[in-house]
């Protein structure tokens, strides 16, 4: 999944115009960085049955919101504290769609990170196994393929975040 298509999903999980398609399934939401209840150690430390608690969603719009509230957990301040610095770099120019349909904080906030707001990122759409900070949870979770695959990109920041589909659909 490219940048584009995560601001669809998010942007349709925002107006509840969820697509079915991305609705029903399995789905887990990892990430790595400080202070993330998501952070892929926990899915090594405590295997893929018991991290599932976590971070297991039914849908991947589920999963873009567990990531979310991730994020704003980790920062332990309000989101608008957080979003408010970013949003000053956003010109009017270009919040266009999908990034103009996304309103809700916290949602508005996991958009301007993958868009490299919080600092250059990476969407990752091959050789997912080789990814520096997530690759390996591939091997953690057997039968599970990346849909989406966020990194910073080094050496900026120790950050990523990614939703693992859980076979096929």
């Amino acid at each position: 999944m490219d940048v584009d298509e995560a601001l669809r999903r998010l942007a349709e999980a925002d107006g509840d115009r969820r697509r079915p398609e991305w609705c029903g399934g399995r789905y887990l939401a990892v990430a790595y960085g400080e202070n993330l209840a998501l952070d892929v150690e926990h899915l090594r430390s405590l295997g893929a049955e018991r991290f599932a608690a976590r971070g297991a969603a039914a849908s991947l719009y589920d999963a873009l919101d567990l990531l979310a509230d991730d994020l704003v957990a980790a920062t332990g301040e309000p989101v608008e504290d957080v979003l408010d610095p970013l949003e000053d770099d956003v010109s009017p120019a270009g919040d266009v769609p999908p990034l103009s349909e996304i309103v809700s904080p916290r949602r508005r906030l996991l958009a301007l990170l993958l868009l490299g707001f919080g600092g250059p990122m990476d969407l990752v759409t091959e050789r997912f196994e080789e990814e520096h900070y997530l690759g390996d949870a591939l091997a953690q979770v057997p039968g599970a393929r990346f849909v989406l695959l966020a990194s910073a990109a080094p050496p900026h920041q120790e950050f990523a975040l990614g939703v693992l589909e859980l076979g096929r659909r």
